[in-house]
């Protein structure tokens, strides 16, 4: 994709001072745009959406700011401004639908409706007429002239079909509401799209999963655990007991199976509850047979969260050479300033789920410095993405140990770094 625009741009400065003003043109591509002015000795400047922090229309104009707060305006499209607004944001989101790791697996069909988007506190966030693009394990929402966002089929809490009016209602783990409606003739099948492949991600789990983890327990008890931790989500080992206290077990000895975890972390481990005891695991993509396991444990006297990734658990008998490494834990406080942590704890479990699962477990974008980054494929998330921005943000210290020993001298530092002022 490549068209052109005959436009007037303005450039400002941090402190709102116009630097430059030309008429010109923009030429938009794939990744982003170049704005020239006129002549063919002006080279102009090559934006690209990665540089870009926030995008929006007003009026006739296109407004932009990029992270080093440079401030630009589009204006003076004439009769061609809603065809060039329509033509940047369908470069622009299809730049995000992978910066953001919005696709989740392949494309499995495509419609269009309305779309209203409401916060956990019932403030609408954006609304208008958008592509709905049904992934395996997402529903990427494309507005034609805002940016398109993703609902994880991971992170849904509760979704309805209203026969009666015709709409599809979801509310996600963090609270918000997304009403898709004006379907036409498309919303008996759009409903059966969505529901085959909710359902068929569920049956997947079980029959491609866990049916390998723990092919004594009957499918209904799996697919019970299948419903809480869906592709890899921890869930505390108090609701797996819930569900069935043999499964529990099995799961801690899967979980803890052909790892040293258990030996370096000592009496930590003992000293958290089931509650605060979180496990996830899910198929690992990259290697056929094999499953990705991690654990989550709550420190709420400490302020604090951290979770470990552990070596990959293979079904084929030999021991992990992995097993024997360093074992990594990230520490992350659960507030920054005031409140109770005990209150919060939940907040900061949800937002390192979202990272995991949304990013395929890259421990990476969950703690590096950014100028680590730079030239990952991880360097617009971590600035974009709300609770890896969050996660980022309260992330303490990285502890690496191979015994007993070196851990509690390390997390000992780690708890003083975390403590109130």
């Amino acid at each position: 994709m490549e068209v052109s625009y005959n436009l007037r741009y303005q450039k400002s400065n941090f402190s709102n001072k116009v630097i430059l003003d030309k008429e010109g043109e923009i030429i938009i591509y794939g990744k982003g745009f170049r704005l020239k002015g006129k002549g063919a000795s002006d080279k102009g400047e090559l934006i690209n959406f990665s540089e870009v922090k926030e995008f929006y229309s007003k009026d006739d104009k296109i407004i932009f700011i990029t992270f080093t707060k440079e401030k630009y305006v589009l204006s003076d499209a004439a009769n061609l401004f809603d065809q060039l607004l329509l033509d940047i944001f369908k470069a622009r989101n299809e730049f995000l639908l992978d910066a953001l790791f919005m696709k989740g697996g392949k494309l499995k069909a495509e419609f269009e409706g309305n779309f209203e988007r409401l916060s956990k506190f019932a403030k609408l966030i954006n609304k208008g007429h958008a592509k709905l693009k049904l992934f395996e394990k997402s529903l990427v929402i494309v507005p034609e002239t805002q940016d398109a966002f993703a609902i994880n089929f991971d992170f849904v809490g509760f979704y309805e079909f209203d026969e009666l009016d015709y709409f599809l209602k979801i509310i996600t783990d963090d609270g918000n509401t997304v009403t898709i409606s004006q379907l036409g003739n498309d919303y008996e099948f759009f409903q059966e799209k969505m529901d085959g492949l909710l359902g068929g991600m569920y049956e997947r789990i079980v029959n491609d999963g866990m049916k390998i983890a723990f092919q004594e327990f009957h499918a209904g008890t799996l697919l019970k655990l299948a419903y809480k931790m869906k592709n890899g989500k921890a869930v505390s080992l108090k609701e797996i007991k819930k569900i069935d206290k043999d499964l529990a077990d099995r799961v801690e000895e899967f979980i803890y199976e052909n790892s040293n975890i258990k030996d370096v972390l000592g009496d930590f481990k003992k000293e958290v509850s089931d509650e605060n005891t979180y496990y996830g695991l899910t198929l690992d993509e990259a290697v056929k047979g094999s499953f990705i396991r991690w654990v989550l444990y709550v420190i709420p006297d400490k302020n604090l969260v951290t979770f470990s990734i552990l070596p990959r658990w293979t079904n084929s008998g030999e021991k992990n050479p992995e097993a024997s490494k360093p074992c990594d834990m990230y520490f992350y406080k659960i507030i920054m300033e005031q409140g109770v942590p005990s209150e919060k704890a939940e907040d900061k479990i949800r937002e390192i789920n979202q990272a995991l699962v949304v990013l395929n477990f890259a421990k990476d974008p969950c703690y590096k410095d950014k100028r680590e980054l730079k030239h990952s494929p991880y360097q617009y998330a971590i600035r974009k993405l709300p609770y890896l921005r969050i996660l980022r943000k309260s992330f303490v210290s990285k502890v690496s140990a191979v015994n007993a020993q070196d851990w509690q001298k390390q997390y000992a530092d780690t708890l003083a770094k975390a403590k109130l002022q």
